[in-house]
C-alpha cells in the first residue's frame, strides 16, 4: 500500500516544530523589543532602525505563516511501519548502479528528510523523483552531476526495506 504523499520522519517534524517554537518564543519577542526601542529614537519617518526592525518583523511573520502551513500540511510518519514493495517509494532503500560500476544507495524518506552520511534523501529530491515507481532491473536516465547537459544511465539493482539504523535515525 502506498504511503501518504505529505509525510516526513518524526525527527524532521520535531525539528521543524522546534524552529516554529523558537520563532514564536525568541525571535518575534526580540523583534518587538527592537521595534519599541527604535520608536524611542523619535521621528519614525527618518528612523532607519525602526524601518529595519519593521522589515525584519514582516520577514519573521512570513516565516511564521509558512512554518505553520507546512506543519499543518505534513504529518510525521513512523517508518518502522513502512512495508517495502517492489517499487521505489518513500520508506524504501534503493540501490542504483551507474554505467561506470559505481553504486549509490538511496534511503527514501519524506519531504523534509536528509542525512548524507546515512544516504537518507527526501522523496521530493530531483534524483528520487526520477527513481520513484521503478523496480529492480529497470534503467533510469539521471542528469550528470557535472551539469554538462549529459545524462548517465543507472540501473535499479534492488528495492527493499529501510535498514534499522535509518529507521532509528528517522524516529530519533
Amino acid at each position: 500500500m502506498p504511503l501518504p504523499e505529505n509525510i516526513t520522519s518524526p525527527r524532521s517534524y520535531r525539528e521543524r516544530q522546534a524552529r516554529l517554537d523558537r520563532l514564536v518564543a525568541v525571535e518575534l519577542p526580540q523583534n518587538r523589543r527592537e521595534i519599541q526601542e527604535a520608536k524611542e529614537f523619535g521621528d519614525l519617518s527618518e528612523n532607519f532602525e525602526y524601518e529595519s526592525a519593521r522589515n525584519r518583523e514582516r520577514q519573521l511573520l512570513d516565516r511564521l505563516a509558512r512554518l505553520q502551513a507546512e506543519l499543518r500540511e505534513v504529518s510525521p510518519f513512523d517508518y518502522s511501519a513502512a512495508e517495502a514493495g517492489e517499487e521505489a517509494a518513500p520508506g524504501t532503500r534503493v540501490e542504483l548502479r551507474y554505467e561506470d560500476g559505481s553504486v549509490r544507495v538511496l534511503n527514501i524518506l519524506g519531504l523534509w528528510d536528509f542525512d548524507e552520511a546515512l544516504g537518507v534523501i527526501s522523496s521530493r529530491a530531483p534524483l528520487v523523483e526520477l527513481v520513484l515507481g521503478r523496480k529492480a532491473g529497470e534503467t533510469v536516465m539521471i542528469p550528470d552531476p557535472d551539469f554538462d547537459g549529459e545524462f548517465l544511465s543507472a540501473t535499479v539493482v534492488s528495492v527493499g526495506p529501510l535498514p534499522a539504523e535509518v529507521v532509528a535515525w528517522a524516529n530519533g
